[in-house]
Formats: C-alpha cells, sequence, structure tokens
C-alpha cells in the first residue's frame, strides 16, 4: 500500500469590508475595500479541485510547495511559520509527529535544525 504525502491546503475567500456599499461602482476594485477570509485543510494525498481551489499547497511531508498565488519568492519555512502562528493547535501536533527530531519542549519550529 502507497502511503500518501499529508499536505497543508490554505483557501482564500474575497469579502467586502462594507458589504452595504458594494452597489457602489467600482467598490470591489479597489483593494482597500476588500478583506480576505483564510481556512485551512491537513490532508492525506491531493485531489484536483484542491489544487485548482486552494492559493497555497504545501507538502508537509516532502517540505516542498506545491503552490503558492501570493508570495512568489516566500520559502518553505517561512510560509509554514505563518501557517503555524495562525492555527498552532492545529498544526504544531502534526509537525511533531512528522519531525520528531525538531521537537523543542512541545513546541515545534519551522526552521530546519542540522543534525
Amino acid at each position: 500500500m502507497k502511503v500518501k504525502d499529508i499536505y497543508l491546503l490554505a483557501f482564500y475567500h474575497i469579502k467586502p469590508k462594507d458589504p452595504a456599499r458594494t452597489k457602489e461602482p467600482g467598490y470591489m476594485t479597489n483593494s482597500e475595500n476588500i478583506a480576505y477570509d483564510e481556512s485551512i485543510n491537513i490532508t492525506r494525498g491531493l485531489k484536483t479541485k484542491d489544487q485548482l481551489n486552494a492559493g497555497v499547497i504545501l507538502n508537509l511531508s516532502k517540505q516542498w510547495i506545491i503552490k503558492n498565488q501570493f508570495n512568489s519568492d516566500a520559502d518553505f519555512p517561512s510560509l509554514l511559520a505563518h501557517y503555524q502562528e495562525g492555527y498552532p493547535k492545529y498544526i504544531n501536533p502534526l509537525l511533531a509527529e512528522l519531525y520528531p527530531e525538531v521537537k523543542d519542549n512541545g513546541n515545534v519550529s519551522a526552521e530546519k535544525t542540522e543534525a
């Protein structure tokens, strides 16, 4: 049986900062009037619909960036640190299982360590 990699998928949804003003012409074209909702999924294996809809896809098993729509020059540790900061209760236990050598008093860092 083939073991599937574990992925972090980040989805971003655009919403108006003031929904009552969306009837104004050009309101949603101004980036100052837009807010983003972020949600993450952690999954084993990758589906085609996830590849199409996710804004960011990280392969946690192999420490690769599969997709990054927003910041093309960000590296894997900095992206992982962003999600680890926002969702520590979901990501830290997973990282502790994936990378037991990186544990530090129960806290897992996105930075790689030399063995």
